[in-house]
């Protein structure tokens, strides 16, 4: 219980992601996603301890040292790929409607279900495919005017669902690595690498560090602080505790959360079906949430 009510309370927190972006205006969706993978790592650099990775019997690491050597690659890519995901949403969060963008997002439940059964030998309960069937419908039925009315977002959509993909790659790498490494040293180490992948791109595009102006400056702390340090950062500890396409689906709720935000604080209307889809979400959820247990994977411990 105490696991699921950390997942959900980090849903809820993520949910505020988009409202501060949206904030922000047009700022560089590099920048933003760089700075506040940055600070999220610095908020977290007193708090580590010397880095041992648990030593664990692997028939094909046959060596303490390739052992290591394959977790540094394990970890180089959950931060390539976090990296891909922020800049990826960011860019479709000011393309297209935070619900559009976050909805088509959301699908990152049925890639998390196809990579947990390929990479993880994890599958979901027979419950998974009509239950997810049932939050597409939701989700559709939620964007179902920008869909049909809109022709100019190709590119806003496109960036979203390669989001959703790297999202659910992410976790899925949170999850393999279980508890063999300390969970502040592993959120440091992505984190950085993250930042170090956005910074390399920023550099080439010689785009300018610190031309953001003081209100985006503060937006950008409480995007770290919140959202990514603490959201985030929950996201990965609950990964190592249960299947990462239960994570994912809580993450559904993340798409209603944001866009009633939207209404409140930045006036984008959803559509009359948006009431429809939102419980289509919320049922499909709490159906894979008491469908049952999956089995534990030796990666999860």
């Amino acid at each position: 219980m105490q696991t699921k009510l950390k997942l959900f309370s980090a849903v809820f927190i993520v949910s505020w992601s988009s409202i501060l972006i949206r904030w922000m205006g047009p700022l560089d969706p590099l920048l933003i996603s760089f700075y506040r993978l940055l600070f999220s790592a610095l908020f977290l650099l007193p708090f580590a301890k010397p880095l041992r990775i648990r030593k664990v019997k692997f028939s094909t690491i046959p060596s303490p040292l390739k052992q290591k050597k394959r977790h540094v690659s394990l970890l180089t890519a959950a931060g390539l790929l976090l990296a891909l995901h922020f800049y990826s949403w960011i860019t479709s969060l000011q393309i297209t409607t935070v619900a559009r963008s976050i909805f088509l997002e959301s699908t990152h439940p049925i890639f998390a279900v196809i990579l947990s059964i390929v990479f993880l030998k994890e599958s979901a309960p027979k419950a998974f495919i009509p239950a997810a069937f049932l939050g597409l419908s939701g989700m559709y039925l939620t964007v179902h005017r920008d869909i049909v009315n809109s022709h100019s977002a190709l590119l806003g959509d496109g960036l979203a669902l390669f989001s959703a993909f790297c999202m659910a790659a992410y976790l899925i790498i949170a999850r393999h690595v279980g508890n063999r490494i300390p969970i502040i040293r592993y959120l440091i180490y992505v984190y950085s690498a993250a930042a170090l992948f956005l910074l390399a791109v920023i550099l080439s595009k010689g785009i300018p560090f610190l031309n953001i102006s003081a209100t985006a400056w503060l937006l950008l702390l409480l995007l770290s602080i919140g959202p990514s340090l603490t959201g985030h950062s929950l996201l990965n500890w609950v990964s190592r505790k249960m299947p990462v396409y239960l994570v994912n689906m809580a993450l559904l709720l993340e798409s209603v959360l944001a866009s009633l935000m939207a209404v409140v604080f930045l006036s984008e209307i959803p559509d009359t079906l948006f009431l429809l889809g939102a419980l289509l979400i919320l049922g499909s959820v709490g159906w894979v949430f008491l469908s049952g247990k999956t089995k534990k994977t030796p990666f999860a411990q």
